[in-house]
């Protein structure tokens, strides 16, 4: 008996729970195998199932199993979210992004054909800007030399709402993680 209650004084020190100095004192006293007064043993009977839980194998055998239940809980549940991204198509949903950020970038290509042909024009040949801004001809032709600024607006305005979508799902899964991670503690 004064081993278990040693080693589980001992856990309590190491793990910094308690009164350090009431604790070391009560190991000391064990040690010289003197009496514990009974507010001490009531401290104690207090403290180390608190700290460190019941100490008879039928409990710690419950305490593992409802454990080791946890983490299979939690696993599964992981498990569930993985099928479900792949199911929702996550390589998809991340090329659609990919898509619109070179049309981004096509478009942004195309609006600024005055100040690139300004910088590379003495090395381009006469009907070569044709084929380095195709939307721009495209536009001309039409006779909508706008069109290409509008969609480039048009696309650069959708750039900041998608953001905000991301944002919005981001706090939204760490509000959901937190309350996870608050219902276990519980």
């Amino acid at each position: 008996m004064s081993e278990s209650l040693v080693s589980s004084i001992q856990q309590l020190i190491l793990l910094g729970k308690g009164d350090r100095g009431r604790l070391e004192y009560l190991l000391e006293m064990i040690s010289k195998n003197r009496a514990l007064t009974l507010s001490d043993q009531r401290y104690l009977e207090g403290i180390i199932p608190l700290y460190l839980g019941p100490q008879d194998p039928e409990s710690l055998k419950r305490s593992a199993d409802n454990a080791i239940n946890q983490l299979y809980g939690e696993v599964r549940n992981l498990d569930e979210r993985l099928q479900k991204l792949e199911r929702r198509g996550f390589k998809r949903y991340f090329g659609r992004k990919t898509a619109l950020f070179f049309v981004t970038l096509f478009l942004g290509w195309n609006v600024l054909q005055d100040p690139i042909t300004s910088a590379i024009g003495p090395y381009l040949r006469g009907g070569f800007a044709v084929y380095l801004f195709p939307l721009n001809s495209l536009a001309t032709d039409l006779g909508r030399e706008d069109l290409v600024w509008l969609a480039f607006v048009a696309v650069l305005l959708v750039w900041p709402f998608i953001g905000a979508a991301h944002l919005s799902r981001f706090i939204k899964s760490r509000k959901i993680r937190e309350m996870d991670a608050g219902s276990s503690k519980v």
